[in-house]
C-alpha cells in the first residue's frame, strides 16, 4: 500500500467513524476521501507557470514574407532608408 491509499483510507476511516459507521456507503466514504486530499494536495502545489510564446522579431517575419514573395515569383518591394531626425535649431 503506498502513502496516498494509505492517507485515503485513513480519512474514508474517518469520514465513516463521524457519520455513524453507516454499513452500505463505504464508497461513498472513499471517493469523499480521495476528493478532499486531492483538493488538499492542488491546494499545496504551486501552479505551473503558462508558458507564453515569444513574439516574432520584425525582421524575421520581413525575411519570412520576402521568401513566400520570392517563391511565388513577386519582386520584393526595395526597402525604403531610416532616416533620422533632423536636430532642432536651438
Amino acid at each position: 500500500m503506498n502513502d496516498l491509499e494509505a492517507r485515503v483510507r485513513q480519512r474514508a476511516y474517518e469520514l465513516w467513524e463521524a457519520e455513524g459507521q453507516p454499513g452500505d456507503r463505504d464508497q461513498d466514504f472513499w471517493l469523499r476521501a480521495e476528493a478532499e486530499i486531492a483538493a488538499e494536495a492542488e491546494a499545496v502545489a504551486p501552479a505551473a507557470p503558462v508558458a507564453t510564446p515569444k513574439p516574432r522579431a520584425r525582421k524575421a517575419k520581413a525575411d519570412a514574407e520576402g521568401s513566400e514573395k520570392a517563391a511565388a515569383g513577386e519582386a520584393a518591394a526595395p526597402k525604403k532608408p531610416r532616416r533620422k531626425p533632423a536636430a532642432s535649431a536651438g
